[in-house]
């Protein structure tokens, strides 16, 4: 059987949106057998995509644990791929290139130099993820597109079960860029804004962002599940929310696309990234950005909320 590799590394809210190319590789050689080089933590994510047979972990190592690169180089090379699709177009991916293509024959879609596929879209770097890495896909013949079927992410059962009517918060970010934060006590003002509309309010988040939302926060409809969630969970829960408000990060890329197409997805950003070119994608997302993310103000946000008739 013949086989691709699909390469994507990186931060969740791009690997959720690579979801749409992968989609489209598969689709357009559906008769090839399919592999993903990643890293570990998205093996979960990549793990519920029937069509994707081999998972192999590539995090990141220190400049000096060289063997781990050459363990990567072996595999490759008896894997005997007829295509490679990088996604990542990173430095990084291009060395991989530089060093595979001495030893095979193979054909590579990517920004690597000499590769057989390139993207030589000089504007590559001003494009939306989506559309720069459709363009890229069509240097190499794939020119339809395929929306993911994000069915595939959610669990049948979880263990989270939320009778109450409720909408998802997402207050996280990256910890060192402050500008994709908006300060906590505006989510606290949401949250106790939504509970006069008898809607509980479903914190989410990753493990190192407990500290968010402290036991001094006493709110009997909050249901905080910062640290708590996968990305199945995340997926389960978007389906029965009736709002998703958040900062622009990863578990928010998710939600917009798993939610129901007809609730609102309010995302915030600040000046830190451009939502031209790293928004989430899906229907009724609601892009709300002031260069200082502090600017936000509540009242913009509850006014939002009251025009969908929450």
């Amino acid at each position: 059987m013949k086989k691709i590799l699909i390469i994507k590394h990186g931060a969740l809210g791009d690997v959720v949106l690579s979801m749409h190319p992968i989609f489209a590789i598969c689709k357009h050689f559906k008769d090839y057998e399919i592999s993903i080089l990643t890293e570990s933590k998205y093996k979960e994510l990549y793990q519920c995509l029937p069509f994707i047979k081999n998972i192999k972990i590539d995090n990141r190592p220190k400049f000096y644990y060289f063997l781990n690169y050459i363990k990567i180089f072996i595999w490759f090379y008896k894997k005997d791929f007829e295509w490679v699709f990088d996604l990542q177009t990173s430095k990084r991916t291009n060395l991989y290139f530089s060093i595979l293509s001495l030893f095979k024959d193979f054909n590579w879609n990517g920004i690597a130099k000499n590769c057989s596929h390139p993207h030589l879209n000089s504007n590559r770097k001003k494009l939306h993820t989506l559309e720069r890495q459709k363009d890229q896909l069509r240097a190499a013949g794939i020119s339809k597109s395929f929306k993911p079927d994000w069915n595939h992410f959610k669990s049948k059962t979880s263990k989270f079960s939320i009778k109450k009517s409720y909408a998802i918060l997402v207050p996280g970010g990256s910890r060192h860029r402050k500008n994709k934060r908006w300060d906590f006590k505006n989510f606290l003002e949401i949250i106790k804004f939504l509970e006069k509309k008898n809607i509980t309010s479903v914190l989410v988040g990753g493990p190192d962002e407990k500290d968010i939302f402290q036991n001094k926060h006493k709110y009997h409809s909050v249901v905080n599940l910062i640290g708590k969630t996968n990305f199945s969970d995340l997926a389960y829960l978007s389906s029965g929310a009736k709002l998703v408000l958040g900062n622009d990060t990863g578990p928010m890329h998710l939600l917009v696309a798993c939610s129901n197409d007809k609730i609102s997805k309010i995302v915030l950003f600040g000046g830190a990234s451009d939502p031209t070119l790293c928004a989430p994608i899906g229907k009724n997302v609601i892009i709300v950005k002031e260069n200082n993310i502090k600017d936000i103000m509540t009242e913009d946000i509850k006014n939002l909320i009251n025009k969908k008739k929450l």
